[in-house]
């Protein structure tokens, strides 16, 4: 099974590292002043605004309505609390509202519960008070110039969970944004002569827990209460963000324009105003979470409207790049001609643009029309058809034969050009023109080169074939795609592929039948195959073409696709045309005059699968036909072959684009030429801006600046080490106990430096495994469940992994951390301490977070950060359903993350049971935190861009209503929808070699870019956050589907460069945020749960909940996946 992206299984194991370098350090402390800690003994005002801190007649403690408290009922799981330290009770205390969440107020009579309290250590690191200096109930303060106007607070003064203010609260002035927000979208407001707090305290912000946080589909049924009377709150307007000086050219604004602003005062609701909310159904609780529809979007968050004003941001220091664009010279043509091409009866895709160029040459061979080879034809004027319709018979030169072909080209409409003259003005959607202007610039190269969706391929040429192994070899080619910027920008990159090797059969039974112990040739085919070699070489050979041709007789040439494998020639019988049965061996002897040499080796099955008797060919007649552009999931091997083939540096990788751009010669193609179209010959020229890294806090308050991507924390503690009291070694593989008892004592010694506690070594380590597979693992762990962990040594390949995480996951509860066989022999202090990076997050301990001046502001209110992403199974693999794997964070720091999956229909993009995990992820972050999340920020993997508003109707709506389900009024956290993309072909350079940070010419880490190559209706940007190991740095593309917390350009790409800072597996920044990368690891675990099992795809459910994880993995480890 593999994935869209060409994913393969992943395992747990520690790669070759690479060395990191070397960050600066820079001790901080946490300690509040002294003042500050006796105001806090003495129950003072905690309120952290400006201005004098006075007692409100109406806010007095209300300690006789907490002395008891409900208790919840036992079933309610979601309210059960973990221990508070016994040092340091937290009082609960009722905040008082925000402003823009309370509009309208509801009496508090169910909000008494006792809630969940967080261990102290889990949300801060600050000093233990002493045991009778315990925090006082004490009711928040308000600023004297925040309530004027005041109503009274009767229902408002049950005391709730109290965060510590130095974690979530202390925030920064609120930052300034952008022309966006003067676009209609609602903003928070104060009443008239009030100004906004600068820091205000936690409880004048962050309202209470809810009450009822019940199971999926059960709706709360008693209303929250009365509505508080009062004015709705106001705030001045925000001006745009502070700049960075004059840029070293200049850039075009994305201000916004006069005829638009109406339209956009009515995409979004008036400030005054609350946004009118449609309402949601809410299903019963036996109802099918799939069948339930997708409930209207509610809010002024859409991002996708088309009239949407970004400001480009500003942080960062200033470099100029270059991109892989290249400017298009529109002419002024301002209309083209759309035709649509029927071609019966169907036609195979290699014959299409041959019958469409017959049919030209002889209806219009003074006209250059783009073909897409498929069913469009554009043309920049009428063809000359009467009534603009022309039909014909055309016969053209088969595989095997000639066919006829009825062709019949219609004109359908007329494409409108103007839109891509004019970007960044008009509001209409260019898609149209788009489309028609990439099919006009991919015609030339569409007739010369074999396709590969929008890559161009030519076979090598002799002597520069490059093999992969088992029977492939590299492709060189070209990408190109038109798209959107701020101006119409043709994207050129290289592109590889693997494509079969055009050889004999039998040489390729060879290549796949050697290793790196022995090499077969044809003498070794005396023999019939072994059972892996059968097996490998037929999932190989399963749907190419291949050339059958018997020596010295051409007649017999043939071009045949091959189904499968048959009974070699000496078994395999058939019967003659005058009803004698015979043997394919007799029959080419007897009839063919033809004595095979390999007649005990299988034979291809051809021809219609619907004939009754089987064409059955053998091995040593047949060809693979060069050149079949196939799409197939590659082995670890050929991957690692591909990689390192293709790896470059910057620059080469730009003088093969050059290379491709004189080979395509666009501007003296007939058809661009016709247009008026023609290409630039240089690249595009932006700036970009080199994000600063954060600043990452250890142990001890040590703090830690990453450089280049990479940081040391050899010489620091984790933040918080976790604890193994009884832990030991198994094997999977026969490997020498020797190097057990090292890996056991390397473990041991280092995992104390780093602050790990390890009460006692390791026990004797054992062998598992055996005959029985899956259950002799079973019985393995049912005799360890009181082992805090097991390190499991498994093969490079083959089934045991998968039984050690089925085994020990689903069926038992041990939490386990398995290591190559291959890592074992190649131990240092670098792959250990990887490896306790793992083990350490596994045991619920915390690595590192960010240091609290690195900190995003949306971060230091309760916020959840989640990842998603849908796994699919490769094109050629059928029967394996598509996985939909979603984490969301659990702590303050978003470093601890928790994972749910589905099992739903192959090749579904869309979560279909979002809702109910969204559901299961807020209950987990309230048991764990005692906090509702204020806000939720979705990092969405795997989506394309036609996708989008599809993805937002149904996943954003679903999320929104998981808030709805658990709380039915008065609880609509800020939403904001980032989509993440990896598949394209963006490629940034340094034009001043001082700007580049690694020997292969790459930007720096952090370098980020929002201008000229993105969408100017739309909010997104590219971002490098990594540090390249090997070629050319990928950046990822971000871009945001739904803001309900107005993030201005600044704030998202700081949000999303630190959270790539925060992945566990190692000390170095990675490629896309660490929610998304969790989201891999938990789609790739989920594909583990279900390898070697036969799935019924109507059966989903029932397959699912047989993969039930365990409860004391999920909610006691939950972090057991990385």
């Amino acid at each position: 099974m593999g994935k869209k992206k060409g994913k393969g299984k992943a395992q747990e194991g520690s790669g070759e590292p690479s060395q990191p370098a070397p960050g600066a350090s820079a001790p901080s402390t946490s300690q509040p002043p002294p003042q500050q800690q006796q105001q806090r003994q003495r129950g003072g005002p905690q309120g952290e605004g400006p201005g004098p801190r006075q007692q409100h007649p109406q806010q007095r403690p209300q300690q006789q309505r907490q002395q008891q408290q409900p208790q919840p009922h036992p079933q309610q799981q979601w309210q059960q609390q973990p221990q508070p330290h016994p040092q340091q009770q937290w009082q609960q205390q009722q905040p008082q509202p925000h402003p823009q969440q309370r509009q309208q107020q509801q009496p508090q009579q169910q909000w008494q519960q006792q809630q969940p309290q967080p261990h102290p250590q889990q949300w801060h690191q600050q000093p233990q008070p002493h045991p009778q200096q315990q925090w006082q109930q004490q009711q928040p303060q308000p600023h004297p110039q925040q309530r004027q106007q005041q109503q009274p607070q009767q229902q408002w003064q049950q005391q709730q969970p109290q965060p510590h203010p130095q974690q979530w609260h202390q925030q920064q002035p609120q930052q300034q944004r952008g022309p966006r927000q003067q676009q209609g979208r609602p903003r928070q407001q104060f009443p008239p002569g009030i100004q906004q707090q600068r820091s205000p305290s936690p409880q004048q912000q962050y309202g209470a827990p809810p009450p009822h946080w019940g199971p999926p589909g059960i709706v709360p049924q008693q209303p929250m209460g009365q509505q508080v009377q009062g004015p709705p709150p106001q705030q001045p307007p925000r001006g745009p963000p502070p700049g960075m000086g004059a840029p070293q050219q200049q850039q075009p604004q994305r201000g916004p324009l006069p005829q638009q602003q109406q339209q956009q005062q009515q995409r979004r609701p008036q400030q005054q105003q609350p946004p009118v909310k449609s309402p949601v159904p809410h299903p019963e609780p036996s109802s099918p979470p799939r069948q339930e529809p997708a409930p209207p979007l509610s809010g002024g968050g859409d991002c996708l409207s088309g009239a949407l004003v970004v400001t480009p941001g500003t942080k960062g220091r200033r470099i100029q790049i270059e991109s892989n664009h290249l400017s298009l010279n529109l002419g002024k043509l301002t209309e083209a001609y759309h035709y649509d091409v029927a071609i019966t009866p169907d036609t195979p895709k290699c014959l299409l643009r041959d019958v469409m160029n017959l049919f030209g040459r002889k209806h219009y061979p003074q006209n250059h029309p783009a073909f897409d080879g498929r069913k469009n034809l554009y043309s920049p004027k009428k063809l000359p058809f009467p009534n603009d319709t022309k039909s014909d018979t055309i016969e053209v030169e088969g595989e095997n034969r000639k066919k006829e072909f009825k062709v019949e080209v219609k004109l359908a409409r007329t494409v409108d050009l103007t839109p891509l003259h004019d970007i960044m003005r008009t509001t209409q959607s260019p898609q149209d023109a788009l489309q028609c202007l990439d099919i006009v610039l991919r015609n030339a190269p569409s007739n010369a080169c074999i396709i590969a969706g929008r890559c161009f391929f030519t076979p090598p040429r002799d002597g520069q074939i490059i093999p992969l192994g088992d029977g492939m070899e590299l492709y060189y080619g070209f990408y190109q795609s038109a798209i959107r910027g701020w101006k119409a920008l043709l994207n050129v990159d290289v592109a590889h592929k693997a494509f079969p090797k055009a050889s004999n059969v039998l040489d390729i039974v060879c290549e796949i039948g050697s290793d790196f112990r022995t090499t077969m040739t044809r003498a070794n085919l005396s023999q019939p195959l072994r059972e892996f070699v059968q097996r490998d070489f037929e999932k190989f050979i399963k749907q190419l073409k291949v050339k059958y041709e018997i020596p010295n007789q051409s007649s017999s040439k043939r071009i045949h696709r091959v189904n499968g494998l048959g009974e070699p020639p000496s078994q395999a019988k058939f019967k003659l045309d005058d009803g004698r049965m015979t043997t394919v061996e007799r029959y080419y002897q007897e009839v063919k005059r033809c004595k095979l040499q390999y007649p005990h080796l299988p034979t291809l099955w051809v021809g219609s699968r619907e004939r009754e008797s089987k064409i059955l060919l053998p091995l040593e007649f047949c060809t693979v036909v060069g050149g079949q552009a196939i799409n197939r999931k590659m082995n670890e091997n050929q991957t690692s072959a591909m990689i390192r083939k293709a790896a470059t540096s910057t620059d080469v990788r730009k003088d093969k684009i050059m290379q491709t751009l004189r080979t395509a010669n666009y501007n003296n193609d007939p058809c661009i030429r016709e247009f008026g179209f023609s290409v630039s010959n240089n690249f595009e020229k932006l700036d970009a801006r080199v994000l600063n890294p954060p600043s990452l806090l250890y142990a001890d308050n040590a703090q830690i600046k990453p450089s280049k991507g990479v940081w040391r924390a050899d010489r620091n503690r984790f933040l918080v080490g976790a604890t193994i009291n009884k832990w030991t070694i198994a094997s999977g593989t026969r490997y020498p106990s020797r190097d057990a008892d090292k890996l056991a004592d390397m473990i041991f010694r280092m995992a104390s430096s780093n602050g790990m506690q390890i009460t006692s070594k390791a026990t004797p380590s054992t062998h598992i495994g055996g005959r029985q597979g899956l259950r002799d693992f079973i019985d393995y762990f049912k005799g360890k469940q009181d082992y805090d962990l097991i390190i499991v040594v498994v093969p490079n390949s083959g089934p045991q992994y998968s039984f050690v995480k089925q085994a020990a996951e689903l069926n038992v509860g041990c939490l386990t951390q398995c290591i190559k066989e291959r890592t074992i022999g190649r131990l240092n202090p670098q792959t250990v301490g990887n490896i306790l990076l793992k083990i350490n997050s596994k045991m619920n301990g915390t690595n590192h977070r960010l240091s609290p001046n690195s900190r995003p502001l949306i971060m230091k209110r309760p916020c959840m950060i989640m990842g998603a992403d849908v796994t699919h199974p490769s094109p050629d693999a059928r029967d394996i359903p598509s996985v939909a794997a979603v984490t969301a964070s659990h702590d303050p720091n978003a470093f601890q993350y928790n994972i749910c999956w589905r099992l739903q229909p192959p090749k579904v993009e869309i979560i279909e049971d979002l809702c109910n995990i969204t559901v299961e992820q807020l209950k987990f972050f309230y048991q764990k935190t005692g906090f509702k999340p204020e806000s939720i920020v979705f990092f969405r993997d795997g989506v394309s861009e036609g996708q989008f508003k599809q993805v937002q109707r149904a996943e954003i709506a679903a999320i929104q209503k998981a808030c709805k389900m658990l709380q039915k009024d008065d609880y609509e956290p800020k939403i904001t929808f980032l989509v993440v993309q990896k598949r394209h072909h963006t490629r940034l350079f340094p034009t001043n070699p001082r700007d580049s940070e690694d020997k292969n010419n790459n930007v720096p880490a952090g370098t980020c870019v929002d201008t000229h190559i993105t969408n100017p209706r739309m909010q997104d940007f590219y971002l490098v956050s990594h540090a390249s190991i090997q070629g050319v740095a990928k950046p990822t593309k971000y871009c945001t589907l739904w803001d309900d917390n107005n993030m201005n350009n600044d704030d998202i790409e700081e949000l999303t460069y630190h959270l790539c800072h925060m992945f566990t597996r190692c000390n170095r920044s990675v490629s896309y945020p660490a929610p998304t990368y969790y989201a891999h690891l938990a789609a790739a675990r989920a594909k583990v749960y279900i390898e070697n099992d036969k799935l019924d795809m109507s059966q989903l459910k029932r397959h699912q909940e047989k993969c039930q994880i365990q409860e004391k993995i999920v909610k006691g480890k939950p972090m057991f996946f990385v």
